[in-house]
Order: C-alpha cells, then sequence, then structure tokens
C-alpha cells in the first residue's frame, strides 16, 4: 500500500468511530436495581474502594462471614460483583461505579 492509500484507509476509519462514538454517546444510563438486601453489601464494597475478601466485607457490614460470602456470590451471578481468586482466596469488587449518576 502506498502512503496515500494508508491515509485514505486511517480517515475512514476515523469517520466509523466518530458514528460509533455518536452513537454510543446517545445511549441512555442503564440503572441497576438491586433488591433492599444486598444494598449493605454493595456500600461496604464502595466504601472499602478495592477487591476484598467476604470477611473484610463481612466487618464493614456487621453480619456474618459466611452470609457475605453468599450474598457476594450472588451479586457475581447477577453481574454487579467480580470475583478473583488469588491462590486460596476469593476476592470481590463492584462492577459498576456508584459515583456516576
Amino acid at each position: 500500500m502506498r502512503a496515500f492509500e494508508v491515509r485514505a484507509a486511517f480517515e475512514k476509519l476515523f469517520k466509523r468511530l466518530d458514528v460509533i462514538d455518536a452513537k454510543v454517546s446517545a445511549m441512555p444510563h442503564v440503572q441497576v436495581q438491586v433488591s433492599e438486601r444486598f444494598l449493605p453489601t454493595i456500600i461496604a464494597l464502595s466504601k472499602l474502594g478495592r477487591p476484598a475478601l467476604a470477611g473484610e466485607v463481612a466487618a464493614v457490614t456487621g453480619c456474618r462471614r459466611a452470609h457475605e460470602s453468599m450474598v457476594l456470590n450472588e451479586l457475581v451471578g447477577r453481574g454487579i460483583v467480580a470475583k478473583e481468586q488469588r491462590g486460596r482466596k476469593h476476592y470481590f469488587s463492584l462492577k459498576v461505579n456508584l459515583s456516576e449518576g
């Protein structure tokens, strides 16, 4: 390919990206609704601000670790929380940013 052909291909690509960007910007914001029983866990994860163990979340909420583990795993299934395994430990973090909106 010659230089002018490459330049033309990039121009075409940039125009497509502008169209995609405009479409994404026009999309409405999605609100996630969760049951009230999940709110303390979600708020605790937000306060911690980092991936946390179920025991750390339990310390913030005041509930038992087993209960928090169950709630966190249910939130993982719903796509609200991400779960990462490091060795034998499972770390949970929010997939959504609560400060938006």
